[in-house]
C-alpha cells in the first residue's frame, strides 16, 4: 500500500512541473497500481500476467489517444502588414500549436531565411532562394512582433481529432534538419501558400472557399499593399510582366496573408458524407499595435510620376539647349543612358534567366533594354561611328511606336514610365540627327 502512495506523489510531482508531455507518468501509476492489487490477490502467476498485460494496454492506449487528441489546438497566425521593410508590407503568416496537457505552445513559420548566405541577392534575383521552416515558442513570436508594432490575429482550426496527431507528426518530421529547406517562390509558395496547404490537407474534407465577388490580378492584388509605397510599388512594376495582369482564382489570392485570413473565415468543409462546417472555430487578437500604424502622408512632389516630370523637363531643357547652342551635353546625356543600360540588363536577367513567376515575359524591355549602354559608350568616343547613329535611329522608331501605342500593350504599366520613356525617346532623337550633320560635315 505504501508502494502505490509513492507512485501517486511521484506522479503529482511529475505533473506539477509541467513537462512537455506526460503520458509516460500515466503509465507509470496504471502500473504500479496494477502490480499493487495483483500483489493483494490471490491468483496464479501466469493468470496475473495475462491481466496486467490486458488492463495495462487498455487504459494506457485510452489515455495516450485522449491526451493526444482532445487538447490539441491548432491556429493559424497573421501578422497585419506594418511599415517596417519591403518584406514586410504584405503581412506574414504562421501555424500554432497549443497543447496544455504537454505544455507545448510553438509557432512554425516558413518564413525565415539566411541573408548572410554568399551571393543572397544575386540567387534572390534569379529565384533560386531557399527559405526553411522554424520553430519558436509563441512567446518568443509575439515578442518579436511587439517590438515592431504588429497586430497578431490567432484563428483556431477546425480540424478533426482524429487528424490532429497525423498533422503534428507530419510536423516533427518537417523539423528535421534534412526537411526544413523549400524553394521559395513569391506567389505561389511562399510562407502564407505552405500553410494553406497543410490546412486543406488536414481539414477532414475538401475545403471551399467563398466565390469571388470581383475578378482580380496579381497586380491588383500587389497594388493594394503597395497604395502607401508608391516607390515600392514604382519597382515592382518594372520587375514583374504581363504574367501578373492574368486573372487569377480564389485560392491563388492567398499568397497574401491577409487574404488567407480572411477567406477562411468564410470557408467550410465538405465532408465525404455531404455535412459542412466552418474551418474557422474562434478568432481573436493576440497583439495590438501600440501606437497608430498608418504610415505618414507621403508629400505628393515625392512620388514617382512627379520625379520622373521633373527629370523630364530637366532633359527636354538640356535638349533644347544643345540644339540651339549645337552643344553635345555628353554628361547628362551619358548618365542617362547609362542608367538605362543597368537597369535593362535587370530586366533582362530576370525575363532569360530567372525562376521567378510573373516576370517574363516583360514588356518594360523595350524601353529598358542592356542595348542602352550602346548609346552611353558613344557619348565616350570622340569619332562619331555609324553604329551609334543607326543604333539612337532603331532605338527613337521603337520608342515613338511604343508610346504610341502604349494603352495597347498586354501589360499594365506605371504611368511614371511615360516620362522616363520620352526622355530616352527625346535624347535619342536628338543624337540621330547630330551625328547625322556631323556625318555630312565629316564627307564634306
Amino acid at each position: 500500500m505504501l508502494y502505490f502512495v509513492y507512485s501517486l506523489t511521484v506522479f503529482s510531482q511529475r505533473v506539477s512541473s509541467c513537462q512537455e508531455t506526460f503520458t509516460p507518468h500515466y503509465i507509470y501509476v496504471i502500473g504500479n497500481f496494477y502490480v499493487f492489487l495483483l500483489k493483494i490477490i490471490n491468483i496464479n502467476t501466469s493468470v496475473k500476467r495475462f491481466i496486467f498485460s490486458g488492463l495495462f494496454l487498455f487504459f494506457s492506449s485510452f489515455l495516450i489517444q485522449s491526451q493526444t487528441n482532445s487538447d490539441l489546438q491548432v491556429s493559424l497566425l497573421t501578422v497585419m502588414p506594418r511599415s517596417k521593410a519591403v518584406y514586410t508590407i504584405f503581412g506574414h503568416t504562421a501555424l500554432r500549436f497549443y497543447c496544455p496537457s504537454r505544455s507545448i505552445d510553438a509557432v512554425l513559420n516558413w518564413g525565415t531565411f539566411d541573408s548572410g548566405k554568399p551571393n543572397f541577392m544575386y540567387h534572390f534575383l534569379l529565384g533560386e532562394t531557399d527559405y526553411f521552416l522554424s520553430e519558436e515558442s509563441t512567446r518568443n513570436f509575439l515578442y518579436i512582433y511587439e517590438l515592431g508594432n504588429s497586430t497578431v490575429i490567432e484563428q483556431v482550426l477546425n480540424i478533426p481529432d482524429s487528424l490532429k496527431e497525423p498533422l503534428l507528426q507530419m510536423m516533427q518530421t518537417n523539423l528535421l534538419p534534412e526537411n526544413i529547406e523549400y524553394r521559395y517562390n513569391i506567389f505561389f509558395n511562399n510562407c502564407t501558400t505552405r500553410p494553406r496547404d497543410i490546412i486543406e490537407k488536414f481539414c477532414g474534407g475538401t475545403l471551399i472557399y467563398p466565390n469571388p465577388n470581383e475578378e482580380v490580378t496579381i497586380r491588383k492584388l500587389v497594388h493594394g499593399c503597395t497604395g502607401h509605397y508608391p516607390w515600392i510599388e514604382f519597382g515592382i512594376d518594372l520587375v514583374i510582366g504581363n504574367g501578373a495582369d492574368s486573372l487569377i482564382s480564389r485560392r491563388t489570392e492567398m499568397f497574401l496573408p491577409e487574404k488567407l485570413m480572411n477567406h477562411l473565415d468564410q470557408s467550410v468543409v465538405k465532408t465525404p458524407d455531404g455535412t459542412e462546417f466552418p474551418i474557422v472555430l474562434s478568432s481573436n487578437t493576440m497583439l495590438q499595435p501600440r501606437n497608430d500604424i498608418h504610415t505618414k502622408n507621403i508629400s505628393p512632389f515625392t512620388k514617382p510620376m512627379p520625379i520622373s516630370i521633373c527629370i523630364f523637363l530637366i532633359y527636354f531643357g538640356l535638349t533644347i539647349f544643345a540644339c540651339w547652342k549645337k552643344r553635345n551635353c555628353r554628361l547628362p546625356f551619358a548618365l542617362l543612358f547609362l542608367v538605362a543600360g543597368l537597369g535593362g540588363c535587370i530586366i533582362a536577367c530576370l525575363v532569360f534567366f530567372s525562376q521567378h513567376p510573373c516576370t517574363s515575359p516583360n514588356w518594360n524591355l523595350v524601353w529598358l533594354h542592356p542595348l542602352h549602354l550602346i548609346g552611353f559608350a558613344g557619348f565616350l568616343f570622340k569619332k562619331y561611328y555609324p553604329l551609334f547613329r543607326w543604333y539612337h535611329a532603331v532605338n527613337f522608331v521603337l520608342l515613338s511606336c511604343f508610346l504610341l501605342g502604349w494603352h495597347w500593350v498586354p501589360q499594365e504599366l506605371n504611368r511614371a514610365f511615360i516620362p522616363i520613356v520620352s526622355c530616352l525617346w527625346l535624347v535619342s532623337g536628338y543624337r540621330y540627327l547630330f551625328l547625322k550633320r556631323k556625318n555630312v560635315k565629316n564627307k564634306r
